[in-house]
């Protein structure tokens, strides 16, 4: 399922390196025993996996993007990616191509005059760039610099802070300590508070104590998934595949416990996102849904 090799640095510090590289090689290694999905679920998560694929390429514009939306546009040319399905479906193939060359566009326009709310945007953006394979692809740590450094220290959504964190790792960039350190355990033993799984996350991504890490990762698994959105569901599925964690007793594995969730949400038309959300939004909602089907999966 996997077609993306990547290294990870963060700062020399080896324990952050060795979090974020496994977080990175978890999604190419083979289900532990025990840890794996029900023949039931795995049917069906194979079958909503494909018809979310073709709902983002239903959602593709003439001009490559996803709705113009840069962040929505990286995930779903990401999620595609992920799939691996590109080379026995023509059509995935020429949509990941448009779609990188429409994020291609923006970046380097954006970097050129940045503007406000630029920068999150665009370190969710170039995930997909940063994690692709080509040996001749371009350099975009210079990119991940600029808009690092229009990131303000405590003004980053909790939603968005993961995406920070991967991208400054991914390029070797620091991020700012004041601001991980707040956000990466902020509110650790609220239950219901915000999204449990993105407060671990970043905890993981930036190489908190073991100290900070064990309640943010009691109040995760322990939490409501259902009411997480599909960022969510993400870094549970990430999460889940470097810790291994079983779910609470008499709800399955967590791959069981988190597929039911996702395939209960997906819509009638394959993709995700509530009906009030913007278009922009239900692609993101539904690109994330599909990465997450594909580690439960993987």
């Amino acid at each position: 399922m996997c077609e993306i090799k990547c290294m990870w640095f963060v700062g020399g510090r080896w324990s952050v390196f060795a979090v974020v590289l496994a977080l990175v090689l978890t999604a190419c290694l083979s289900l532990a025993a025990g840890d794996g999905l029900g023949a039931s679920l795995r049917l069906e998560g194979r079958m909503a996996l494909r018809r979310g694929l073709q709902a983002l390429l239903a959602g593709q514009g003439e001009d490559g993007s996803w709705e113009g939306d840069a962040a929505a546009t990286g995930q779903a040319v990401m999620a595609i990616m992920m799939s691996g399905l590109a080379f026995e479906w023509p059509e995935l193939q020429t949509a990941r191509q448009r779609g990188k060359t429409w994020l291609e566009t923006w970046l380097r326009a954006g970097q050129q005059q940045p503007s406000g709310g630029w920068a999150t945007g665009a370190l969710v953006a170039v995930r997909p760039l940063l994690r692709q394979s080509d040996p001749d692809s371009q350099d975009w740590s210079g990119l991940v610099d600029t808009a690092l450094r229009q990131i303000f220290p405590g003004h980053v959504a909790e939603s968005d802070l993961p995406w920070i964190l991967e991208a400054a790792a991914l390029t070797g960039q620091p991020l700012p300590e004041a601001d991980s350190r707040q956000r990466s355990g902020e509110a650790s033993n609220r239950q219901g508070s915000g999204s449990p799984a993105c407060r671990l996350a970043a905890a993981l991504l930036a190489g908190r104590p073991e100290s900070e890490q064990a309640p943010l990762r009691a109040v995760a698994w322990e939490s409501d998934w259902g009411r997480e959105r599909p960022v969510g569901w993400y870094w549970l599925a990430r999460v889940g595949r470097v810790r291994g964690h079983s779910a609470p007793v008499g709800q399955g594995t967590w791959r069981e416990r988190l597929m039911a969730i996702v395939l209960s949400r997906q819509r009638g038309d394959g993709g995700w996102g509530e009906a009030e959300d913007s278009p922009g939004r239900r692609i993101l909602s539904s690109a994330l849904a599909v990465q997450t089907m594909i580690l439960c999966l993987a």
